[in-house]
Parts: C-alpha cells; structure tokens; sequence
C-alpha cells in the first residue's frame, strides 16, 4: 500500500508493507510487515509492525509503537511506548518511553519517562523524565543531557567537546555542558565526567574530570580526579 503525494490509508490489518512519500496520514490503529517514509507521514493510533519501520524525514505515531527495527532519520516522534528489538536513530527520536534490545543515536534522544535497553549507544544528547537503564550503557554527548536517575552493568558517559557547553552557558543555559542526573547513578563499572548526580555507587569506579558528586560509594577500585568536586567516598568492602 503506498501514498504518494498527499493523501490518506484507514486503519486495519496490512498483511503487506505501508511507505508513505510526501505527506500522508493513517487514520487509526495499523498492523503491517513494514512500514516506510520518505517525506512527511503520521499515524493517528498504534502502530504495530512484524518488520522494519523506516522513516526519513519526519514522522509520527500519536500511540504506540511495536516493531522488529526501527530506522529513523530527521525527526521523529511517538507519543506513546517504542517497543523494538532494535532502533537506529539519526537526527531526533522523541517518545514517551523506549524499550529495545540494542538502542544507537546519532543526534538526540528524548523521552518522557524510561529509556531501558541490553546495549544502549548515545552520541549527541540525551534527555530522559525517568531512568536510563542499560546493561552497557556508553554516551557521548555535545550539549546538556539529563536524565531522573541511571542504572546498568557498564556505564560510560563522556562530553564530546566544549563549543556547544561555552555557547549555552554564553546565553545563560544552566548547567551546560553536564549530564545532570537527578537521582542516582548505580552499575558494576561506572566511568563518568562531567556528570552532576546526587551519588554514585558500583563496584569499580571511576570519576572524571567536570564532576559534581554528593557521594560516591565503591565496593572494589576507585578513582578520583582533582578537577571534580565530590562530597564524600565510602567504601562498602
């Protein structure tokens, strides 16, 4: 089933692939093998695909989304769960929670509430109203990411560079050029800088330099670094 140009698919049942081209619309909850778009597309239900969702452009589900892969370039955004095995992000990728196997953004990734993933790899910026939680977890991020709190096995957060934080704190962007996690940040390895939490606990960890940490809490190696403040470090060996 294809639109071309501009136009409109009801809801129901596809047993076939769905591509939107130019600017279309599905009117309801829709099923499908794939589903593509090239242009502007958005479906005004849930979207549930036994295939590939691949969308370039900008695209939108205003319920949710299930899926085997979900390839997006551009912008796109659902307003409720992303469910998939695995997603690969250029550009912006906005839900209210994700929840895949292996997770990679190349731009920026925001949600409302969790993000949890088995791999999860960010370059860019990150945003979350919940927790983050991993079992690798590695970001890289260029401008001010947050989240409420983070969990994994293996954790690794980095700042790209310091063009775009001197900008933002220029024009009075606070904490610019942080992670700041509201919460917590727990895991086995944790190796982290310029990150702002209230505490940190795993078993081996490392604090970078650009920190701003409450309390840190290890139960195998630690390491400091004098460019970081850090109220107190226990030790639960």
């Amino acid at each position: 089933m294809k639109i071309s140009g501009a136009g409109s698919l009801p809801g129901g049942d596809y047993q076939e692939e769905i591509h939107i081209g130019g600017s279309g619309k599905v009117t309801g909850n829709v099923s499908c093998t794939e589903f593509g778009i090239s242009g502007t597309g958005t479906v005004l239900g849930n979207l549930r695909c036994s295939g590939k969702v691949n969308s370039s452009g900008s695209g939108k589900v205003k319920g949710d989304l299930e899926a085997n892969d979900v390839s997006t370039s551009g912008a796109f955004s659902v307003d409720g769960g992303l469910h998939c095995k695995k997603t690969a992000a250029s550009g912006m990728l906005q839900a209210a929670s994700v929840t895949a196997d292996a997770i990679h953004v190349s731009g920026m990734l925001k949600c409302d509430e969790d993000i949890s993933a088995e791999d999860a790899v960010i370059h860019g910026c990150v945003e979350s109203g919940g927790l983050i939680n991993a079992e690798k977890l590695e970001v890289v991020f260029d401008s001010g990411s947050k989240a409420n709190c983070i969990g994994g096995s293996s954790i690794r957060i980095r700042r790209k560079g310091v063009v775009g934080a001197a900008i933002l704190k220029f024009i009075g962007k606070k904490d610019a050029g942080y992670f700041k996690v509201n919460g917590s940040i727990e895991g086995d390895d944790i190796d982290i800088e310029y990150v702002i939490a209230e505490s940190v606990t795993g078993r081996n960890v490392k604090i970078g330099p650009g920190c701003k940490i409450g309390r840190v809490t290890y139960s195998g190696n630690y390491t400091g670094n004098d460019e970081s403040e850090i109220g107190t470090v226990e030790t639960s060996k």
